[in-house]
């Protein structure tokens, strides 16, 4: 056996070379806690003659290079010819490996393709007394006391078979009564595996796989992975220690800047800001997901809500009631309403008022003062538009479009949007903006997990798709000025100005009970928020009652509403919600709206239903659910009437 040690003052990593494998070791200098002694890797290799992934825990050892802060190996399974390089460096503290793919080699790919490489497998344990922080939703902790043994592994930033476990962050840790560990995929998160486990015995574990592929036909991205491992202080929380290091890298390594920066650069992030987000709903066909519960076998299947009239007389009312700054997204303007024809956008539905009382809705909402904008959809594609182009949108491992959800107009099949020329998507937003259009554009349907196009003449890896998502919403920046979508996967909130959520708890209660990983939940914490929150708004005053305005004020979270003039999907703007969204406005934007560009410094629950956090400008908030009682800086903030 040969040892290579190798860290800075720190930490040190001790790489133990055996005949036919290493085993690794990482200890924290400053606490004396080892982690490990565990294998450096474990190869998953799908072998086609015989239908299955095996796990390859032995092989051989080509080349070993050695320093003092780093170690670079070599390693093949001859049988199978697939050989693997790692680089693990320890720079300022912290353990950095690294897979480049130009060292990765297939020579028998008819036969054998490397799926993923399982990292240093059992390296993050926690036993009695341990929690492990689980990258799922806002963040989710997991005693592993009392827990049976159960074993599951999920993609970071979602697969649309479990898209409920919402795997927003690249981030995974454990800590212990001793000292804690944590790791980020630095580089190449789309194509990163999550790793979790109890073993029935009260002991958890929790890691990082690289993932080339998931199905023997998968594209492969040709990049750089990364995860770097630090140590987390015996005293320190777990949450805040995981949020503050993910902070960093999206803003040190991503480049994401704040709110505040932002707002100074763009007029319409700061407008973004001061306004009420408001969707006016007109209208949809009854078919599809949205619709599910409503009568069927209607003949008249498009159901009308609002008028492009009606919209205009409510936004007076909300101006005359005082509401002086709204964001308007118009939903359902489109032609068959809403997500009823994309990609076609043109005319504007003659059921509503068509374009001419569209351009009047605009123009009144732009003399009250508001800003003017759609719900528009990049990524969603039905056959009955006669802008339907098969030959762009993803296609499935069996070489058919992929259809997915049914919605308004269908099913609902999804373009890829890096086979689309940038020319073309910003002439669909320049060809909307003429209407009049202004303020941040809003993208619907985006923030989705990542898929894989496996069209021949433009197959797609889950970066590749993620790129394609950042790119529509680099491309509505530069239309209108900023951009906001849907949901709160991480790789999507780098390029964007606002999101509508950022993992709820809908999401989490809606995860199949027999799922490993469901059981393994056991509490959602704010870790996104914590990394996250003043670096992009997020809209999460979802409703015009007391309790989600606490919790807006607690988190210094966006309002937003929906709409209607009639009953039958959305809420009717009559005079108590006006009033009570006029209560929502005044204490969310204009008495307390310049929390949304504090960075959140703490987040505590003392008791439970008692939650407190601290801003960076030093406001502190209490909110007490229990007694539905709100404390800002001391000060009790009074139930307004309306609510």
């Amino acid at each position: 056996m040969t040892t290579h040690v190798f860290g800075d003052d720190r930490l040190k990593a001790t790489l133990h070379r055996e005949k036919d494998h290493f085993d690794f070791e990482l200890a924290d200098v400053a606490s004396g806690r080892v982690w490990g002694r565990s294998p450096l890797l474990v190869l998953e290799i799908y072998a086609k003659a015989e239908f299955r992934v095996e796990r390859v825990r032995t092989y051989a050892i080509n080349q070993v290079e050695a320093a003092p802060d780093s170690v670079h190996v070599s390693i093949g399974d001859d049988a199978r010819q697939i050989r693997v390089g790692l680089w693990l460096k320890i720079r300022n503290g912290e353990l950095s490996v690294t897979m480049p793919m130009a060292e990765v080699y297939e020579d028998k790919s008819a036969t054998h393709r490397l799926f993923s490489i399982v990292l240093l497998p059992g390296l993050m344990k926690a036993d009695h007394g341990g929690a492990l922080l689980m990258p799922l939703n806002s963040g989710m902790l997991c005693n592993p006391a009392g827990k049976p043994k159960l074993a599951d592994r999920f993609m970071i930033y979602g697969e649309q078979a479990r898209w409920e476990l919402l795997p927003t962050l690249p981030v995974a840790a454990v800590q212990t009564p001793t000292g804690g560990l944590f790791a980020l995929a630095r580089r190449g998160a789309e194509e990163t595996e999550c790793h979790v486990a109890t073993d029935g015995n009260g002991t958890g574990e929790i890691g990082f796989g690289l993932s080339l592929r998931q199905f023997w036909p998968d594209p492969v991205e040709f990049a750089t992975r990364e995860i770097v491992y630090c140590p987390i202080p015996r005293t320190a929380d777990l949450v805040h220690f995981a949020a503050k290091r993910l902070r960093r890298h999206v803003m040190e390594d991503l480049g994401k800047r704040t709110v505040k920066q932002r707002a100074e650069e763009s007029p319409e992030v700061r407008s973004l800001l001061q306004s009420y987000i408001m969707k006016l709903f007109y209208a949809v066909e009854n078919r599809g997901i949205m619709m599910q519960g409503q009568a069927k076998g209607d003949p008249i299947t498009f159901k009308f809500y609002m008028s492009f009239a009606e919209a205009a007389a409510n936004l007076r009312r909300l101006h005359a009631a005082g509401i002086d700054k709204i964001h308007t997204q118009s939903v359902g303007w489109n032609p068959s309403g809403h997500d009823g024809l994309w990609p076609t956008r043109f005319p504007i539905e003659d059921r509503l008022g068509g374009e001419a009382a569209f351009r009047d809705l605009i123009a009144t909402g732009r003399q009250l003062g508001y800003t003017m904008n759609v719900h528009d959809n990049q990524l969603c594609a039905v056959a009955r538009s006669p802008d339907f182009d098969p030959g762009k949108v993803c296609h499935d491992q069996w070489g058919q479009p992929m259809g997915l959800g049914e919605w308004g107009g269908g099913v609902t099949y999804v373009p890829n949007a890096l086979a689309r020329s940038e020319a073309e998507i910003e002439g669909t937003m320049r060809g909307l903006q003429a209407l009049g259009l202004n303020g941040a554009g809003y993208l619907d349907g985006m923030g989705n997990p990542l898929y894989r196009d496996y069209h021949p003449g433009h197959r797609m890896t889950r970066t590749g798709y993620a790129r394609g998502t950042n790119r529509l919403i680099d491309i509505a920046k530069r239309v209108y000025g900023a951009a906001g979508t849907e949901c709160g996967f991480m790789y999507c909130a780098i390029p964007a100005d606002s999101m509508c959520t950022m993992g709820d708890e809908w999401h989490m209660k809606s995860c199949w009970p027999d799922w490993p990983a469901t059981m393994l939940m056991d509490k959602r914490v704010p870790c996104w928020a914590l990394a996250l929150h003043d670096l992009i708004i997020v809209e999460g005053v979802h409703s015009p009652d007391w309790p989600s305005l606490m919790r807006g004020i607690l988190f210094g979270l966006h309002p937003r509403d929906e709409w209607s003039a009639h009953p039958g999907c959305m809420p009717v703007l009559d005079d108590a919600r006006i009033r009570r969204l006029k209560a929502v406005y005044d204490l969310s934007i204009v008495k307390y709206g310049h929390l949304q560009t504090e960075e959140l410094l703490k987040h505590e629950e003392p008791e439970p239903g008692v939650q407190t956090s601290a801003f960076a400008d030093g406001t502190v908030v209490i909110a007490d659910f229990n007694k539905q009682e709100l404390v800002v800086n001391g000060q009790r903030v009074a139930k307004p009437e309306a609510l």
